[in-house]
């Protein structure tokens, strides 16, 4: 079934309604060899092809419409993929990573469908790793849980004297008698002016109901970000604070900070981060980084490495989302890799 809808939504770009609607496709390509200690919980080491190291492979369609006004018609469905195997990231879900339409107006915009939670939307481009599988990711400051959200109302503000606003509400898993199910509900203040880029969001995520009902229990996540860009130099801090009883991860606070340096056609990032637990003696801590050399405008070698030090009995993995088989294993995680955009 999936690949009849991928087929299909081929054929309609290659319509003459392709040049007429605005339709660009577009995608990532990233795979690389990796090494990754402490594999299993006998301390193996391993070494193999990855996909999505520094980027996620995805492929995906988007388009506008200018329908007069100030008004804007638009879509984005984009899934994901592993470039080493060429299986989709998730084997039920064709467009697993967005799937979603929307309005654009003169005050902002609107988005309905499977969309990025503000976790997702206001700290990607603000992490110089982008998010990567070694990064702040891997200490689950945005769990895999709420990354992507299904059934989802979003508004984004137009920018007002560098001010923007966003809200974003998911109706969940959508149960007769139970509109708490997985519901998903969050709010953000960003301000931009020129190099520097602030935001402060909060998000709660309720529990679903399945073979055990955990819709009365909930996620609650606070985080305050800044980026400042410097000449060749982007500095990044970001401070999260989990709550609530769902316990998608353990209670605490995340701290992040990196740095990058851009010097074509080399770009180098250095980031470090710490989750402290409130309930445990659990205090993860994340050193990795990115060398990276453009050969062209569009693709590009580089070295990414991660460092996780599993101090306090905590099981955190070096790759995101995982764990460590053994609590208090360290893992390093290096990969080479190539990157292509299109």
């Amino acid at each position: 079934m999936n690949r009849l809808i991928l087929a299909g939504v081929l054929c309609a770009a290659s319509t003459p309604a392709f040049a007429q609607s605005g339709i660009t496709i577009y995608g990532v390509l990233d795979a690389g060899v990796q090494y990754l200690t402490n594999a299993d919980a006998a301390g193996h080491a391993q070494t193999g092809v990855a996909s999505g190291s520094y980027q996620p492979s995805r492929l995906g369609f988007k388009g506008l419409e200018d329908i007069g006004g100030g008004y804007k018609a638009l879509f984005v469905l984009e899934s994901g993929f592993n470039a080493d195997t060429g299986a989709q990231s998730s084997a039920t879900t064709l467009f697993n990573r967005f799937a979603y339409v929307g309005l654009a107006t003169p005050i902002g915009t609107v988005t309905v469908g499977r969309q990025g939670s503000l976790q997702f939307d206001k700290t990607v481009f603000y992490d110089p790793l982008y998010y990567s599988t070694y990064s702040m990711l891997s200490l689950n400051g945005a769990p895999i849980q709420t990354f992507k959200i299904n059934n989802a109302v979003k508004f984004q503000s137009a920018s007002w004297h560098g001010w923007n606003v966003a809200a974003v509400y998911s109706a969940g898993q959508e149960l007769a008698g139970n509109a708490r199910a997985g519901r998903h509900i969050g709010g953000a203040v960003e301000y931009v002016n020129g190099p520097l880029s602030a935001r402060v969001l909060q998000e709660t995520t309720w529990g679903n109901a399945g073979t055990v009902d955990q819709s009365r229990l909930s996620d609650r996540r606070t985080s305050a970000a800044v980026l400042y860009k410097q000449g060749a130099f982007t500095w990044f801090a970001d401070w999260i604070h989990v709550a609530g009883d769902l316990q998608i991860s353990p209670r605490g606070d995340i701290a992040v900070a990196a740095v990058a340096y851009d010097i074509a056609p080399w770009r180098f990032v250095l980031e470090t981060g710490r989750y402290k637990a409130d309930d445990s003696a659990a205090r993860p801590q994340l050193v990795s980084g990115l060398v990276q050399y453009a050969l062209s405008r569009r693709t590009a070698l580089y070295t990414a490495f991660g460092r996780m030090s599993n101090g306090g009995g905590s099981n955190f993995g070096v790759v995101y989302p995982g764990t460590v088989a053994a609590a208090g294993q360290n893992q390093l995680g290096i990969t080479l890799g190539i990157n292509h955009r299109f």
